[in-house]
């Protein structure tokens, strides 16, 4: 993990504890928690997720995969004080998609939330085929990408292209998702084009973490990057909830 990002995840650990991080987090996956089958539930690039923390209380066990320790070691302590007793067993898997393949247990749920656009199309459907394989019928999958209309997908930036190394469509998803094995239960296409004033003073103080970090103390080279962060970008993301048939 880059230097930047760890500082992210370390102010994102401080400012939202987990109450307020459900909070602000939107999930789809709430409206049809009622349709959860039996078995345990696998995320994908989990992170500190809240996705994970809030469905901890169902005491369902919990298989969650990142290839940073640091957030898995939040993730743990996250889901331990918030879940308690509740909580079911917890599986801290640091391994990275898709160098070793996802684990061989049957989910009743995988979310892969902001993590399929960090893989090219065709690593994307050998993580679909390993999806396939490690679901039954009517185990629930979400899926949340960048979209073609993000701003990041026309940057001549081709660092920022080995970063995020796809931009999605809906036919895209289609396509990866076959309806010989999935319908789709819900799609959405989101373009935010003004963040909330929550995401931009967080982006803020972020920014000025680095800043200090790095001893930049310069008064107009430190203005130069509270300006840029307070630069509006279209935020595009794709949205879906698929069942196994």
């Amino acid at each position: 993990m880059e230097d930047t990002l760890r500082i992210y995840w370390k102010l994102y650990n401080e400012i939202l504890p987990n109450e307020l991080m459900i909070h602000k987090s939107p999930n789809l996956l709430r409206n049809f928690e009622e349709e959860f089958i039996e078995g345990p539930i696998l995320e994908l690039g989990c992170g500190q997720s809240n996705f994970l923390v809030e469905f901890s209380k169902t005491g369902k066990e919990i298989f969650a995969v990142d290839n940073e320790e640091l957030q898995l070691n939040f993730l743990k302590k996250r889901i331990e004080s918030y879940a308690g007793k509740d909580a079911g067993k917890l599986h801290l898997l640091n391994i990275t998609i898709p160098e070793k393949e996802i684990p061989q247990e049957i989910f009743s749920l995988v979310i892969a939330s902001d993590f399929l656009h960090f893989f090219s199309i065709n690593e994307c459907e050998n993580i679909i085929s390993q999806i396939i394989s490690r679901t039954q019928k009517s185990s629930l999958i979400y899926i949340r990408v960048h979209s073609k209309s993000h701003s990041y997908s026309d940057s001549e930036d081709q660092e920022l292209h080995k970063y995020f190394k796809h931009f999605f469509t809906e036919s895209d998803l289609t396509k990866l998702f076959d309806e010989k094995y999935f319908e789709r239960i819900i799609f959405s296409n989101t373009v935010q084009n003004i963040r909330s004033k929550f995401t931009r003073e967080m982006e803020m103080k972020w920014t000025e973490k680095i800043l200090d970090e790095y001893q930049i103390f310069d008064p107009q080279e430190r203005q130069e990057q509270f300006e840029e962060a307070n630069e509006e970008l279209n935020v595009g993301y794709l949205e879906s909830i698929y069942r196994r048939k």
